[in-house]
């Protein structure tokens, strides 16, 4: 007779284990299903359709090796061409590229946190980041082309960068980290500079443990990470070496005082990467001065767990990044712009760590002073990953996927508003203009490009004045192209939907003159130009019977001169 003996002990520890698994399985899936609802509920803009036009021509053999019309910028249009080869060409599959990127960081996140701390707060880490904030899990949805290829190649660093101070890798194992290394920095380089706020504080750990001879670094060693980085970088060297380094010189910015930018971030970036602000309005979530009690107590206790981990000597990386970060985000040309949050990126993966890991320390230094098991204390790191969902929930109750840039008449569009065809809008115009023969279209913007997107191939179409391709621009120069205008009395319709109200051709930014279809219209009577309307939903189309130059359209009405 056997006798089977249970122990209730571990049986529950499996069964919490279980129901851990579980409630990660499911934060992660809520995190998913947010962005593929983002996917269906917002149009494609033009920037974003850019990058599906460079994956379309990658498609067909060119190569590029920044964004359209930038010195800067590079990397994700290929990974939008592998999965248009795979699943076709679509405002969807576009938008799943930084969706598989950010999942991508999500897990170097976890990775980083299990070797600078322990496993929970790897897992609590990339939870967190996964849902928190709101800004950043819409623009995990947004293809600009380059950033969060960046993040992934400056996780890693940090990745390859802790592993390497660790020492504990054999000597073939460690030149093939140098090796990874070198590889990543150099592929983040191109992708963007922003790279450095990840190289910097890396490499001024590993520096530091070298002169103090912590970690050996062989001939060998620091060959191979050179070579390795010249490589990654090689996109970003060979488009430099024919430009005479235009990368290193940013243009004239409207506001580019270091001391702006520094209160750009105190103000606005901060708080929007805190989920304390609200996207595009700067609306403080819980009131002004709530929002700012909890913006500054989280930097003074942040401080303080800082100085805690420099004295110890632990997670020196994230230290030396947190220090760095304000001083090159105030440097950064480009960091006056906040509305979107795009520029703060690279500090929530880290912040999302240090919230986790410091709530993991309070647990410990709670449950050895007061009289609770240490496993109920030790779920307060969970407690953290549930409140960034609850705000991250809060927020998007108060805005929606899709933003319009300011449009005067825009709808109010939420996270729960239903629109499973949201770029059906200029999908329809593309049809229309291919059914009506049209191959070469002059049009702003902010329509040009989403509609030859949204065609297929079937349209080449570019504004004549912001420019992003020159060689559309000359296709449709030289063809007897179809010049597109919004109709008047649809023009709060047509922003609200396209995103933007400056939909003709001519309209670079806001304050700019715009060609109208009068003046249009009127000089082409006057060139003896025959021409036919055709009205296309909320568009004019109008087709010259012959090729008309832009360039002395835009000067005879003084949009440009």
């Amino acid at each position: 007779m056997s006798t089977h003996v249970v122990r209730p002990h571990r049986m529950t520890m499996t069964t919490r284990r279980m129901a851990l698994r579980a409630l990660v399985a499911l934060i992660a899936l809520v995190g998913l299903f947010l962005r593929l609802w983002v996917l269906g509920r917002q149009p494609v803009n033009a920037d974003v359709a850019v990058v599906g036009l460079m994956a379309r021509e990658i498609l067909h053999g060119h190569f590029f090796a920044f964004y359209w019309g930038q010195s800067y910028g590079g990397g994700e249009p290929y990974v939008v061409a592998v999965l248009f080869f795979l699943f076709g060409q679509s405002g969807f599959v576009l938008g799943l590229a930084p969706v598989l990127l950010d999942a991508c960081a999500v897990v170097l996140l976890w990775r980083v946190g299990r070797r600078l701390f322990d496993p929970s707060v790897g897992v609590g880490a990339a939870l967190v980041f996964w849902i928190w904030p709101e800004v950043y899990l819409w623009q995990s949805t947004l293809e600009y082309g380059f950033r969060w290829a960046t993040l992934c190649c400056g996780l890693a660093v940090v990745l390859l960068a802790s592993r390497i101070a660790d020492g504990a890798s054999p000597a073939r194992r460690r030149r093939f980290e140098w090796a990874a290394l070198g590889l990543f920095a150099g592929a983040g380089w191109w992708c963007s500079p922003e790279i450095a706020y990840y190289l910097v504080p890396a490499g001024a750990v590993l520096l530091g443990l070298v002169v103090r001879r912590r970690v050996r670094v062989g001939p060998y060693d620091a060959l191979v990470a050179l070579g390795a980085a010249v490589l990654g970088a090689l996109p970003w060297i060979w488009s430099n070496l024919h430009t005479s380094f235009r990368s290193l010189r940013a243009g004239p910015q409207p506001y580019p005082g270091f001391g702006e930018h520094l209160n750009v971030l105190r103000t606005h970036a901060l708080p929007l990467a805190l989920g304390l602000q609200l996207p595009g309005s700067g609306y403080w979530v819980f009131g002004s001065a709530a929002g700012r009690v909890l913006e500054y107590g989280t930097v003074v206790l942040g401080a303080a767990f800082l100085v805690l981990l420099a004295v110890r000597r632990q997670a020196l990386v994230l230290v030396v990044f947190m220090v760095v970060f304000p001083l090159a985000y105030a440097y950064s040309p480009f960091t006056w712009y906040w509305q979107d949050g795009r520029y703060a990126l690279y500090l929530a993966p880290v912040v999302s760590i240090l919230l986790v890991a410091a709530a993991r320390e309070f647990a410990a230094w709670l449950a050895a002073r007061v009289d609770r098991p240490a496993r109920a204390v030790a779920l307060l790191p969970g407690l953290v990953v549930l409140l960034a969902l609850a705000l991250t929930l809060r927020d998007a109750h108060q805005t929606g996927p899709f933003r319009p840039n300011h449009v005067v008449g825009a709808a109010a569009a939420t996270w729960t508003s239903w629109q499973a065809n949201p770029s059906g809008y200029l999908r329809e115009l593309a049809s229309g203009l291919e059914a009506a023969g049209v191959h070469d279209v002059i049009a702003g913007y902010w329509v040009a490009y989403p509609t030859a997107l949204e065609s297929g191939g079937g349209l080449v179409a570019s504004d004549v004045r912001y420019v992003r391709y020159a060689p559309y621009l000359d296709e449709v120069e030289r063809a007897r192209s179809t010049w597109l205008f919004v109709r008047p009395n649809a023009r709060a319709a047509a922003a609200a939907r396209v995103g933007s109200a400056l939909l003709d051709p001519g309209c670079a930014v806001r304050g700019d003159r715009c060609l109208s279809p009068d003046q249009f219209t009127s000089y082409l009577r006057s060139a003896h130009i025959s021409f036919v309307i055709r009205v296309l939903g909320d568009f004019v189309a109008i087709m010259p019977s012959n090729s008309v130059e832009p360039g002395i359209v835009l000067r005879r009405f003084g949009i440009t001169r």
